[in-house]
């Protein structure tokens, strides 16, 4: 008897030995797979803010370009005069006695090139009558 109660305390502790074998790898097995999920979990956050900053920065840059085609367009530029009625304005304002002040301010231009323009003028006059003698 007393064999047979130490046969079946050895196998209660071996039993119990197995048990807890099975549930420290059960435990182990537990930790690694719960360590895996949270891996993926943060990597599937990341990606979802990276999506979103992604969306947030293309819908901004769409409702720019909206305001910005909607926005009432500028007049374009003046067209750049042509330079001989541009001559021809400069030379008339100085026959009729505007100063170059005047003239500059009028024509939107600096002094120096109604100065300019004025000594060109009278240089192609010059040169004109001098071919017609």
């Amino acid at each position: 008897m007393i064999l047979a109660a130490t046969f079946m305390a050895a196998g209660a502790l071996v039993a119990a030995a197995a048990a807890a074998v099975m549930v420290w790898r059960s435990t182990r097995q537990t930790t690694e797979t719960l360590a895996a999920l949270e891996n993926r979990v943060t990597q599937l956050t990341a990606g979802i803010a990276l999506l979103t900053d992604t969306t947030e920065v293309g819908l901004r840059d769409v409702a720019t370009e909206i305001g910005r085609l909607a926005a009432p367009t500028v007049t374009a530029p003046a067209r750049p005069r042509p330079r001989a009625v541009t001559q021809r304005r400069i030379a008339g304002a100085a026959k009729r006695g505007r100063s170059v002040q005047e003239i500059a301010a009028l024509e939107d231009v600096s002094e120096g090139e109604v100065r300019l323009r004025l000594n060109i003028d009278r240089q192609s006059k010059g040169q004109a009558h001098a071919a017609v003698r």
